[in-house]
């Protein structure tokens, strides 16, 4: 589960918790998913478990708007779409409870400066009652939703983090943190079509460097094929998880744009989808 699939940390972080408890032992387990990552179906179902489970556990969830299809709308110059990023987007723009939050920091003013600090930072990101039915799909898991929490602001984030761990009995938690993948770097920033790994690059101007051989990889012979293929058979469709470059299949979809299916992080559905 160390080497490459995205989706499952936390089903390695919930066996470690499981573990732990066993053991006797009180550290913190700490899984972090992306929210790529997330759309993999492997996650809803530890996170269904963690919940029935109850135990302690922390999940930080690293969403940088990246959450699904990056690769298939790059050329429109569209952000990821699909189901759950207009989920996360809803959750980060969603205010209902200012009014709630305003009452708690009246209390909390009454407070040590230091108390009052600590439980500020919790009122701000602790936005349960965010949907009609006054939870998230996190919570209906039964995971405790805490965020949106700005990635960038190392206060708030270690404010809140440790008030997280600092709870004894609390079940599993969810952290949503927000986050901008290249943030800073112009390059990072205009190329998702590379995001999933890089070669040897010039870091001032982001060019990578290719190297220079005269065979063609299998990857451009696959590619080529299939689109061959694709010429002769209009039944003929590609399904990839959010890897469009790295399995050929980029020239194939300027070719057929609308026979080509980017599932997202999500192997096992793409296979069976396919089938």
């Amino acid at each position: 589960f160390g080497a490459g699939h995205s989706s499952t940390s936390i089903s390695a972080g919930l066996g470690m918790v499981v573990g732990r408890d066993f053991k006797g032992k009180k550290n913190q387990v700490i899984a972090v998913i992306g929210d790529g990552a997330i759309t993999g179906g492997m996650a809803y179902e530890a996170m269904n478990h963690a919940g029935f489970l109850d135990k302690n556990m922390i999940v930080v969830l690293n969403d940088n708007q990246q959450v699904s299809l990056p690769t298939q709308y790059n050329n429109k110059n569209q952000d990821p779409v699909g189901a759950l990023s207009s989920a996360l987007a809803r959750l980060q723009a969603n205010r209902p409870l200012r009014e709630l939050r305003e009452v708690a920091k009246g209390v909390t003013k009454q407070l040590p400066d230091v108390v009052q600090k600590a439980t500020a930072k919790i009122d701000e990101y602790a936005r349960g009652m965010i949907s009609g039915t006054g939870s998230t799909l996190f919570e209906e898991l039964g995971l405790y939703y805490i965020g949106p929490v700005d990635g960038h602001n190392m206060d708030d984030l270690v404010a809140v983090l440790n008030e997280v761990k600092s709870a004894e009995t609390v079940g599993p938690v969810l952290v949503h943190v927000v986050t901008e993948r290249g943030r800073g770097y112009t390059p990072a920033l205009t190329s998702q079509d590379r995001m999933h790994g890089v070669v040897k690059f010039d870091p001032k101007t982001g060019q990578q460097y290719t190297t220079k051989t005269k065979a063609m990889s299998y990857t451009n012979y696959f590619a080529d094929a299939l689109t061959a293929e694709a010429e002769r058979d209009n039944r003929i469709v590609a399904v990839h998880a959010a890897m469009a470059g790295g399995t050929g299949l980029t020239r194939f979809e300027k070719r057929y744009p609308e026979r080509v299916f980017d599932v997202g992080i999500a192997e096992q559905h793409a296979v069976t989808f396919a089938a």
